[in-house]
């Protein structure tokens, strides 16, 4: 996948705004970055983005006549459960099932099921991964990074997610893989981001009117990239019908 450098989408703001890139304040990279989050989403979760869809064969597990399959840990929506690897065959083979939560208050997956109408395993599962959540700041060389933590590193352009590493603290730099994981947003939203957060920028300043227009801008961004999906690269959706 292809990945977006956030300093090119506070950049690309900036630029609209009419501000110097290169004496940006602290507060419009945290405004930039808290905005991008709404827009984001907006954009992760209305079409089928190839970038934000993944397959995993699990395995199915039943107890009571009840059977289940696990929640993967790093899916957002569930789209579709099939008996076959939909990667190796075109064969209709999607499975009915049902969503379910128990309730644990959890930051993952930790209470959710997928329950299947079916005892064939393993079953494959199709789903968006779930959108990053921006929460960053700018990475100090005189902090210590707990497990978790999440900083923007202006070296790169990124933010990273502190990974597990023995329950540690450290100030090692982000550029440092076996310390930090990246986090990944696909380029395709670049410019989507860049006009939807600079709509969203002059509405805060109170020019509504100038930000209808940009707010049309991004739409018309994130349609054409969602042209590029369907109509250019055939990558249509095939719509499923269950018979009772």
């Amino acid at each position: 996948m292809r990945t977006l450098k956030f300093s090119d989408v506070v950049y690309g703001v900036a630029q609209l705004a009419g501000l110097d890139r290169d004496n940006l304040p602290t507060h419009f990279f945290k405004q930039v970055r808290d905005l991008t989050n709404p827009r984001l989403a907006l954009a992760w979760e209305t079409e089928h983005w190839p970038d934000t869809i993944r397959i995993d064969e699990l395995t199915v597990t039943t107890s009571s006549d009840v059977s289940t399959i696990a929640y993967p840990s790093t899916a957002g929506e569930i789209l579709e459960v099939y008996s076959k690897n939909p990667r190796k065959t075109t064969l209709h083979s999607s499975v009915g099932f049902l969503l379910y939560d128990d309730g644990t208050d959890s930051d993952t997956n930790s209470g959710k099921t997928i329950t299947v109408h079916t005892t064939t395993s393993p079953l494959f599962v199709e789903y968006r991964i779930s959108k990053p959540q921006l929460t960053g700041d700018t990475y100090s060389t005189s902090t210590q990074y707990a497990n978790g933590a999440q900083v923007y590193y202006s070296t790169t352009g990124h933010f990273y997610t502190r990974k597990n590493q023995s329950g540690s603290e450290s100030n090692v730099s982000p550029d440092t893989t076996s310390d930090w994981d990246k986090v990944l947003i696909p380029k395709i939203f670049e410019n989507y981001l860049i006009r939807g957060i600079y709509a969203d920028y002059l509405r805060a300043n109170g020019q509504p009117d100038v930000a209808a227009a940009e707010d049309r801008n991004a739409e018309g961004i994130i349609t054409l990239e969602a042209d590029k999906v369907y109509r250019q690269q055939g990558q249509v959706r095939r719509a499923n019908v269950f018979t009772y």
